[in-house]
């Protein structure tokens, strides 16, 4: 059985699931992910208060289709990665990645993707992963693309920010292809 609950070694690297996390390691992700230049790109873009943190990570012990992981690097976070909507029987799954904005290192996206892959495609063995991205965010879909995905759709006005509605594009990579 595929145990993506633990937490993994890569190179220096430790991703630590989060339901395996600290209290103050909890509160860096949220202090991450609420930091105006990660929210403003999700599709819920509220500021999270700790009580809806540690509620949302409580859930994810009873939950074997979304896993979330805090990466760090020494005992610097440099950011946060995920896999939703894992399904085994077709071997596919949805990303989920966002850097730390305080985090100078300037490879920590790469590292992130590299992380991301490596669950993936060599320990869950999936085939395609799949993720959607606000066509606004022209740095994003750059990232994206020089790490291997493709574009492969879009969902038309799909996301309605600031008075707005923004299509989502739909990416995608598949093993091998990497």
């Amino acid at each position: 059985m595929l145990n993506l609950k633990k937490d993994f070694i890569f190179d220096d690297l430790m991703v630590k699931n989060f339901i395996n996390t600290s209290t103050e390691e909890k509160e860096i992700v949220r202090n991450c992910r609420n930091h105006v230049s990660v929210r403003e790109w999700m599709y819920s873009d509220n500021i999270i208060s700790s009580e809806e943190h540690i509620y949302f990570i409580k859930n994810l012990k009873n939950d074997n289709n979304n896993f979330y992981w805090i990466v760090q690097k020494g005992q610097e976070c440099i950011g946060v990665i995920s896999l939703n909507k894992i399904d085994l029987r077709n071997k596919n799954a949805y990303l989920g990645i966002y850097s730390n904005p305080y985090c100078k290192l300037k490879t920590k996206g790469n590292l992130l993707i590299k992380c991301l892959k490596t669950l993936a495609f060599d320990i869950a063995k999936l085939h395609t992963l799949k993720l959607e991205v606000v066509d606004n965010n022209k740095r994003a879909i750059s990232f994206y693309k020089k790490s291997g995905f493709k574009e492969e759709g879009r969902l038309k006005e799909f996301v309605f920010k600031n008075g707005n509605w923004y299509d989502m594009i739909v990416m995608g990579i598949t093993k091998g292809k990497t």
